[in-house]
């Protein structure tokens, strides 16, 4: 792939730097172009720190990275939570007590007087922290915060970091909180080179308190350099049009071949499934597209999620959260890592292993690793809950600090998982006749050939009318998720209404359409059409 000028631009400026990219605008291969640069630069005890949200995006990118033939044995890649634990609470803990510290990461639930405790206004954080750092406890809640409190008394680590680490890089920034973005403008301060990647319109996490304020405000941070990606290498051009007219932000003539449509039925949601039955083989057709796995039905609710699932009867397959994804530990990301690579054919156990350890450098954990993980993949689907010691063996290997009975919690989660098969077929890959279903948060991340876009109603999308008294916060975040929902298509987007509707409590009443669908100019970008 040749490097667009956008790109070139990124790639060779060496200041801290700050990116708003597009969905499908090619920033991953923008990032790894841009580490392999900075790495043939660096004396061998050096690296660089690569922060994604999720485990499977940072999982990703470091693969795009080895795909590449850069050597990351002295760079770091996961999440910030993992960052924050392995690179400064465990290694620098100690200076502040004086004493070798075995730490255990517990959750505020688990503390019968932290167990209320408003994590957002408490106004005692380092006294907490203080406090069970002595009992050799950290919180899972506050591990951000944890480290800031050590890097703030304990110069070594900041010294370590600061020789160690050249960069960080930061993927999805509008997802930061308050205390995320603080640790990146330290380590930037600190003399550690910073590049921050996300896009505003992505924005859907207020509720937990990740705002793209952060983001916004690194754009006019005179220590940043500011760039766009914006180039489309994936989404059909009328619906990356569409999806950036929704903020007004697309100049571009509207597209002859017009692939957003408002898909009007008479009927409730179930006529909607119904309908959506009937029409995917005129649109496989239509766009020469072979396989079903490609078209996905993106929902704001889990209650559409669930009427969808009782409506279709074609091969369709639901996805839900489950236990283990609800647990954030490192622990649990692995877990559901190992549970995904059982499934997934594509997947074996020599990929999991890389992603950890190198042949060469730890050749007795690669070894460990590699057997244990093919022991796991070789083991009947009915045997997996009674071989729960291999998920356990496999994490020992790959967080020997971490004892058993610190991850009893996520443990317990697993079991719970593999005994349920409606949980476990979460993490099956749909099969080629199968349409995904799921709700637009479970999207995020994720690229569909054709997208159905349900629940497009007055009080749903958007929950709050600014207009009529409702917060513009309210209104922005409802957007956001429009936006994140149309991107996710890559050939064709469908906007699907009813004329009936269900409500939270099943009952049946008359739908208004978004007022999303009135917003300047879109009409012209979409087809309006009656099924």
């Amino acid at each position: 792939m040749e490097s667009s000028d956008e790109q070139k631009e990124i790639i060779k400026d060496k200041n801290n730097l700050v990116i708003i990219a597009r969905p499908g605008s090619g920033k991953t291969y923008t990032i790894v172009e841009k580490i392999q640069l900075i790495l043939e630069d660096l004396y061998n005890y050096q690296g660089i720190i690569a922060i994604s949200f999720t485990n499977k995006a940072s999982e990703e990118l470091r693969k795009r990275c080895i795909d590449k033939g850069l050597a990351l044995n002295k760079s770091f890649f996961g999440t910030i939570d993992k960052f924050c634990f392995s690179e400064i609470i465990v290694p620098f803990c100690s200076h502040l007590s004086g004493r070798n510290q075995e730490l255990k990461i517990k959750s505020l639930e688990e503390n019968t007087r932290l167990r209320n405790l408003d994590k957002k206004n408490c106004k005692h954080v380092g006294k907490i922290i203080e406090e069970y750092l002595k009992q050799d406890t950290v919180f899972l809640e506050f591990l951000v915060e944890t480290a800031l409190y050590i890097l703030k008394r304990v110069p070594d680590a900041t010294k370590y970091l600061r020789a160690r680490y050249r960069e960080i890089f930061i993927d999805e920034y509008q997802d930061c909180g308050l205390n995320e973005n603080k640790m990146f403008l330290y380590l930037v301060k600190q003399g550690i080179t910073g590049m921050a990647v996300g896009d505003i319109h992505q924005a859907i996490y207020a509720f937990s308190g990740k705002k793209s304020v952060y983001l916004e405000n690194l754009i006019k941070n005179p220590n940043f350099h500011y760039y766009k990606l914006s180039e489309n290498f994936r989404c059909h051009p009328s619906i990356y049009q569409y999806a950036l007219s929704l903020y007004g932000n697309s100049e571009e003539a509207a597209e002859d071949d017009k692939r957003v449509f408002r898909v009007k039925i008479d009927g409730n949601e179930k006529n909607i499934a119904q309908k959506i039955e009937e029409n995917i083989p005129n649109i496989k057709r239509r766009y020469n597209l072979k396989s079903t796995s490609g078209f996905a039905i993106l929902c704001r609710n889990n209650s559409t999620v669930d009427i969808l699932n009782k409506s279709l009867t074609i091969p369709h397959k639901v996805y839900t959260k489950t236990k283990l994804d609800d647990d954030q530990s490192d622990v649990a990301h692995l877990f559901v890592q190992l549970i995904r690579g059982y499934f997934d054919e594509n997947i074996y156990a020599f990929d999991i292993t890389e992603q950890y350890f190198s042949e060469r450098n730890k050749n007795n954990k690669y070894r460990s690793l590699l057997n244990a993980t093919q022991k796991l993949f070789a083991c009947p689907i009915n045997k997996l809950a009674e071989n729960i010691t291999l998920f356990s063996h496999i994490a020992q290997i790959i967080y020997p600090d971490i004892g058993i009975e610190d991850m009893s919690e996520a443990l317990s989660r697993l079991k719970d998982v593999l005994n349920d098969k409606h949980d476990y077929e979460n993490y099956i890959p749909p099969k080629e006749d199968e349409i995904s279903v799921m709700t637009i948060h479970k999207s995020k991340g994720l690229e569909f050939n054709v997208i159905f876009q349900m629940d497009m109603y007055d009080y749903i999308f958007p929950k709050e009318s600014w207009q009529q008294g409702g917060s513009a916060e309210s209104w922005k975040q409802d957007l956001n998720l429009h936006y994140v929902a149309i991107t996710r298509a890559k050939v064709a987007c469908y906007l699907m209404e009813g004329s009936q509707r269900y409500n939270r409590k099943g009952i049946q009443k008359s739908a208004k359409p978004s007022p999303f669908y009135d917003l300047p100019v879109l009409k012209k970008r979409r087809l309006d059409m009656k099924w």
